[in-house]
């Protein structure tokens, strides 16, 4: 005999069968509708069972038949099953018909792409840091290759990643080198956020002090930052969506994000060089702005004529040297520069990154858009 409730124990049952009922409702209908819609990869009408399967480049749910879901051909890219208008790379990778589309395949091409990303890295960073250009390799390799890599000696303590590589070491003179290997079959702005975080590795393979305790996930993290600044000012939202999802940084990339976006990427730079902790704190953020550089010398401006009022010259021209001690300042056309910054400097109507490697009692030496050419300017007179 069934068992009779009274007050609030029937009202809790009563919105319980509701609650059921309901969610059986709302399952119908979404099989339903599944069985209504075309099947994603065969485009024919799903008259069986349907599977909803993510596409990995858009996030999306997408509508599978129950012949399709059990294809053992799946797109590299997106994840989806293929079966007609397939792209097979010479690694065996399988790319689909709409994936195929624009992917990066030669490795000239992939130099351009490069090569535009390291001057949309000079427009995004130029206050901050200067990306190495002439001392970096970039080839294009195919998963074969990249599985080889990460068993040779030494790549194993370098960057490894799925879509990118890079081993950093010296040349015969002494002068660092960067080979950057990246995934082939990437689409381009993939690629432009790869090679964004291998140029990144080698930044801080010139730029970390030889002191620097920091954890490998830090590193990554703070890559992966740089990537996604740059797809920011890209206007890739996708590729944004991407890096965050990424999990090998074990939590850093969205520390470094919210530090970035806290404290600015000023302060997320020196911590980076001088910093007090190995990683990034979850439980203390605020660490980031404690570094073992503080200036015990107030800084004191010696020159600085009014900015206002300077016409700006066609020639790289010393205006001023301030500050004392290791925070010395120059100011070189419109642009002040610390020793061991680079930045965009105004040049009659036209820009030039000049990059400042030592300040001198009445002249600085600079390097121009690269070049390993020194340059000396003396102070020009008050």
């Amino acid at each position: 005999m069934p068992t009779l409730l009274a007050g609030r124990d029937a009202c809790r049952y009563t919105s319980d069968v509701k609650r059921s009922f309901v969610i059986v409702v709302e399952a119908f209908s979404l099989v339903a509708n599944l069985q209504a819609q075309r099947c994603t990869v065969c485009n024919l009408p799903v008259s069986g069972t349907a599977y909803l399967m993510t596409d990995r480049v858009t996030e999306e749910e997408r509508v599978v038949c129950d012949q399709c879901a059990v294809l053992s051909t799946r797109c590299f890219l997106c994840g989806l099953p293929v079966k007609d208008d397939l792209t097979q790379l010479g690694d065996g990778r399988v790319l689909c018909a709409r994936d195929s589309k624009g992917v990066v395949l030669s490795e000239e091409e992939a130099k351009r792409v490069c090569d535009e990303t390291r001057n949309e890295l000079d427009r995004v960073f130029s206050r901050f840091m200067a990306f190495p250009a002439t001392n970096v390799a970039i080839t294009l390799a195919d998963k074969v290759h990249m599985e080889q890599l990460f068993q040779t000696p030494g790549f194993e303590r370098q960057c490894p990643s799925i879509f990118g590589y890079i081993k950093s070491r010296p040349d015969e003179q002494g002068n660092t080198r960067h080979t950057v290997s990246l995934l082939s079959g990437l689409p381009k702005a993939r690629l432009m956020a790869v090679c964004a975080h291998e140029m990144s590795h080698a930044w801080l393979n010139e730029n970390l002090p030889e002191d620097r305790q920091l954890s490998a996930d830090a590193a990554e993290g703070f890559c992966e930052l740089v990537a996604f600044r740059l797809m920011a000012h890209l206007g890739q939202e996708q590729e944004q969506k991407v890096i965050k999802k990424n999990r090998y940084t074990r939590g850093q990339i969205d520390l470094f994000l919210e530090a970035d976006r806290q404290f600015g990427f000023y302060t997320v730079l020196q911590w980076m060089k001088s910093g007090l902790d190995a990683r990034m704190a979850e439980t203390d953020l605020d660490r980031v702005r404690q570094t073992k550089f503080k200036p015990s010398i107030p800084i004191e401006v010696t020159y600085f004529p009014p900015q206002e009022t300077m016409p700006v010259p066609d020639v790289l021209t010393l205006f001023g040297i301030s500050g004392i001690g290791p925070r010395r300042l120059v100011l070189i056309n419109d642009r002040a520069l610390v020793a061991g910054e680079s930045g965009k400097v105004r040049v009659g109507k036209s820009n030039v990154v000049v990059r400042c490697l030592e300040i001198r009692d009445n002249s600085v030496l600079i390097e121009i858009g690269g070049s390993s050419d020194k340059q000396e300017l003396l102070l020009r007179p008050k």
